[in-house]
């Protein structure tokens, strides 16, 4: 397989010029990717989202809009949860303590499980606790404790107490016992609506075959699922050419149908000396919160802007920085609307295998292998960066490098994000190593 050989990028000579490249030498006026989003959650923090009324088996990992209570005591009424005879506790007691231990037939009654127990009787007797006689009368062998094996009425679910907050996710379970306490219809947040709008004279649509110096735009499926993933709806606008004009046309009309807005591509540092109209545009349509973070891939140019009052996220167009980017910023803004977290990746403690060398004074996010042992997982970064299938594919995890390089030296412990389950992450392992081993 054919490799690409990097040059990494030397320092400037005469001090930092805010470029694009990932050199040693950083200018440290960038914001961290943590202020930077702050900033601007900070700007939208008005903005919500309306709440629709939909049917509960359609609910699954939908937000509630509002606290959601039980239609009606479960179970409706007291009743037994097993054979026995009903008796009032009461009664029990004080013919006990008098040395009487026979009931009248008036003065109990045969329950099968799951019957309901009449008003005037709160206890259930085991068979080993009575003795039925003949005459349908009743001994008393031992004296039972008040109100066992009956199911009180409400005691598993009380009518109006409160099954579900505002702002939760809803699991099977929770369906279940919405469902179990009456509820049909629920109220949920309406799902956020991103637009996707890519941005490039050398992006052509997928299905066709790309020419010299032309790419398939596929950073606008990854956002897509991303946002389904974390709970949104996303839809990707046509691709728009590197104008001006029709950048600023494009940001328009996805602003006016939109939540959320993605632009991907022409956000350069270079801007116009480059071809890149998008922050210019932005610019003239709203307020550019930040233009760059210290993260690394893609993090020099990201753009954080606000236009008609809503978010936008310009991202790269280099699809390794793009997934980068998406992962960390694109999750956050859904959930200042949903309310709730949306995307929780898993975290693990590994051992390195190697070296990990931070990148300048950006936090850099590489992606690993991850292998078990018997002493616990290990990782290694992926064989190759970049827009390779080990770095989009056969990834399993990635991990953030930055400050001390002594804390990411060979055996040093770190934490990695899980892309995959660990039953996946472990499946995948297994089959990279009877690789290597062919």
């Amino acid at each position: 397989m054919k490799q690409s050989i990097v040059v990494p990028p030397q320092a400037c000579v005469q001090g930092c010029h805010n470029c694009s490249n990932e050199c040693e030498q950083k200018e440290l006026g960038v914001l961290s990717p943590a202020a930077a989003i702050d900033q601007l959650l900070l700007a939208i923090a008005g903005q919500v989202v309306d709440s629709e009324i939909i049917p509960l088996a359609e609910a699954l990992d939908r937000v509630t809009a509002e606290p959601v209570s039980a239609q009606f005591d479960i179970p409706v009424a007291t009743c037994a949860m097993h054979d026995g005879i009903a008796v009032d506790w009461a009664d029990c007691s004080r013919k006990w303590e008098r040395g009487e231990k026979v009931l009248a037939a008036d003065e109990f009654l045969h329950c099968p499980m799951g019957s309901v127990i009449p008003a005037e009787f709160d206890t259930l007797l085991h068979a080993e606790q009575c003795r039925i006689r003949k005459d349908n009368t009743a001994v008393l062998l031992a004296l039972p404790i008040q109100y066992q094996s009956v199911q009180l009425q409400g005691s598993s679910v009380a009518e109006g107490e409160k099954i579900s907050e505002a702002g939760e996710k809803l699991t099977p379970s929770h369906l279940a016992m919405l469902q179990y306490a009456g509820i049909t219809q629920i109220p949920v947040k309406r799902r956020p609506r991103i637009s996707i709008v890519a941005i490039g004279n050398d992006l052509r649509s997928p299905g066709s075959r790309p020419g010299p110096g032309e790419n398939i735009d596929c950073d606008s499926i990854f956002i897509q699922a991303m946002a389904r993933q974390c709970g949104a709806e996303a839809f990707v606008a046509p691709i728009v050419p590197d104008s001006e004009s029709e950048i600023e046309a494009a940001v328009e009309r996805e602003l006016k149908q939109c939540d959320i807005l993605v632009v991907i591509g022409g956000v350069g540092r270079g801007e116009q000396n480059y071809g890149d109209f998008t922050v210019k545009a932005l610019r003239k349509l709203g307020t550019v919160l930040c233009h760059g973070a210290s993260i690394s891939p893609g993090g020099k140019n990201l753009v954080l802007a606000c236009a008609e009052g809503k978010p936008v996220l310009g991202i790269p167009g280099p699809p390794h920085a793009a997934i980068i980017m998406t992962e960390r910023f694109l999750p956050p803004l859904i959930e200042h609307y949903l309310g709730c977290p949306c995307y929780e990746p898993q975290e693990i403690e590994v051992t390195l295998e190697a070296d990990l060398r931070p990148r300048g004074s950006s936090i850099w996010i590489p992606r690993l292998y991850v292998f078990k042992g018997d002493s616990g997982y290990t990782a290694r970064i992926v064989d190759r960066l970049g827009d390779t299938v080990d770095n989009f594919v056969g990834a399993m995890a990635s991990t953030s490098v930055h400050g001390d390089p002594e804390q990411y030296k060979k055996g040093r412990k770190v934490k990695a994000r899980l892309l995959y389950g660990e039953k996946t992450l472990e499946r995948k392992a297994r089959k990279m190593l009877e690789q290597n081993e062919d």
